[in-house]
This record gives C-alpha cells, structure tokens and sequence, in this order.
C-alpha cells in the first residue's frame, strides 16, 4: 500500500484480513489509509474512513482489482491489468515511468488531519450495536476498537493535526496489546492448524 504506484491483476484478492486472527494491519496499512482519508476529504477524513473501517474489522477481501478501489484499499491512480500475463510488463512500464518523471519518496507528512475522538466514539457506537445483537463477540469489538483508534489518530480532538510517525505508533502499540491476549493467541493457533478462523 505505500508504493507510489500499485500495478494489480484483475483477478486479484486483496484485503487487510489480520482481525481474522485476532490482530490489526500493523506493516502501515491502517496508517496508509488514515492519510489516503485525510487527503480525500481533510475537512472530514471520518466520511473517508467509514467504508475502510468495516472492510478492515470485518476482515473482506475484494474478489477482484476492481472491487478493492470501490473499498479504498487501491487508489484511483492504481493499474489494473486485465491480462495477468501482461502484470510484469505493464508494472516495469509504470515503473520506468515514474523513474524518468523524477518521482521521489515524498516527506512524511506532519500535519495529517484525523476524526479523532469524535469518530472513535461514533465508530464505537456502531460496535456496541453489533455486540448487542450477537453479531460480534467481545473480542471482535475489543479488535475493531483498536482498528478504529488507529485511523481516527488515537485520543485527540477531532480535526487534530499528527504526524505519520503518531499513526504508526499507534499502529505498533494496538499490535503489540493484542497479540499479547489469550484469545488472540488461540485464534493465531486455531488458523494455523485448521486453516479456518476462530471465533472467541
């Protein structure tokens, strides 16, 4: 997700599926998708951040390229190829390109506006609903719960401004606390010798 260019084949299954065992993204996905919001909307980076939410807590996976631009996890600007045999191709075109373009990593931004506290407790909301009709369990929300932290920016004021640095701490710390707890660690156990997941 940080590439400044995604070449994807269209038959291609893509998703942030770590809540299925019992953790959230922590390799930058959360925080790549909390500025991708931010940029799309900086006055209101929450409307951005409703679609992406569910598709991270619960865990979808798109059935096709297409699909994971309509779920925010490819951009607009992302290639999709539609003859597999063509990806090698078409992503050393895409690569050259921007090489020749003088394209360089750009700065981390310091000043990313977040939903903050007020899309959290929105966010949280919805969860307590869906816990109280048995659509989720209480570790489900304990997971999201952190989800949600994550791309709202943590406990700050709603329109605050962070530094990418901020969301990937958060992103590290939410990781590391859950894959500390005991029904985490018996949902990692569970798929790795079923291949199913575990509710818990």
């Amino acid at each position: 997700m940080h590439s400044a260019r995604t070449v994807a084949a269209l038959e291609s299954y893509i998703g942030l599926v770590e809540a299925g065992v019992g953790l959230l993204p922590a390799g930058g996905g959360l925080h790549e998708l909390a500025v991708r919001a931010a940029k799309a909307n900086p006055s209101d980076p929450f409307e951005a951040l409703k679609k992406v939410f569910e598709t991270v807590a619960m865990a979808k996976v798109s059935p096709s390229a297409i699909e994971a631009k309509n779920m925010g996890l490819l951009r607009d600007s992302d290639v999709v190829v539609f003859n597999a045999y063509e990806l090698l191709y078409v992503a050393k075109q895409v690569a050259l390109s921007l090489a020749e373009s003088g394209w360089r990593p750009p700065l981390y931004q310091r000043a990313v506006p977040v939903a903050g506290d007020v899309g959290r407790a929105t966010f949280q909301a919805s969860l307590a609903n869906l816990q109280a009709g048995y659509f989720a369990s209480e570790h489900d929300v304990a997971i999201a719960t952190r989800i949600a932290d994550t791309l709202c920016g943590g406990n700050v004021e709603r329109g605050s401004l962070v530094d990418e640095e901020w969301l990937l701490e958060l992103e590290r710390r939410h990781f590391v606390e859950l894959a500390k707890t005991e029904k985490t660690q018996a949902r990692i156990a569970h798929t790795m010798s079923t291949g199913k997941p575990l509710r818990n």
